[in-house]
């Protein structure tokens, strides 16, 4: 009652199977199973997975500093929620400012702890802005993405990219050279974070 062997010898064993390999990669299941393979090892051999080392593909030098400037914590604070939800929610009319580079115009302000609270308060409510105004530009690019309108999108991001390296050595000239009150050394500090 023992099965009959299919192979008397080890050739002729190996011999049917590279023909039913051969036979298996040109049937239609064998090319679709072939396709997801080579998907797949495509994806794991070019894909994201994960942080990269990309210090061979900078050729400008401000590439560290501006991720290193860029990467931040973003407060947590009932302000900064509020001016991210809705520009109408805080007055920001005093605001515009700070959304200029510097040096600013405002006069030096008492140290107090009024104004310590002050300018929490303050840079709260600028990192919400500035992160809302980076979310809407986010979400614009995204529907032009969508519509097809690629070759813009680039062209966008070229440009911005260009304007933030090119302003970047004024920018370093200016807050190097600032002789300015605490309030003023803060804003700074957060216009350079978002330029960035």
């Amino acid at each position: 009652m023992g099965r009959k062997a299919k192979y008397f010898t080890f050739e002729e064993k190996s011999a049917a199977a590279r023909r039913h390999k051969a036979s298996y990669a040109r049937s239609e299941q064998g090319k679709i199973v072939r396709q997801a393979q080579n998907a797949c090892a495509y994806a794991k051999c070019h894909g994201r997975c994960g942080p990269h080392n990309i210090s061979g593909d900078l050729h400008d030098p401000h590439t560290s500093s501006l991720i290193r400037c860029s990467t931040f914590s973003l407060p947590d604070s009932y302000l900064f929620h509020q001016s991210l939800a809705r520009f109408d929610l805080i007055d920001q009319s005093d605001l515009l400012q700070w959304d200029k580079a510097p040096p600013y115009d405002s006069p030096a302000p008492p140290d107090s702890p009024e104004e310590d609270r002050f300018m929490q308060n303050l840079l709260d409510v600028m990192h919400g802005r500035h992160l809302r105004a980076e979310r809407e530009s986010h979400t614009h690019r995204t529907a032009m993405y969508s519509m097809g309108e690629i070759s813009k999108v680039l062209k966008e991001i070229r440009e911005v990219h260009q304007q933030l390296v090119t302003g970047l050595d004024e920018l370093h000239a200016r807050v190097s050279n600032l002789q300015a009150c605490t309030r003023h050394k803060v804003m700074v500090e957060c216009y350079r974070q978002w330029v960035a």
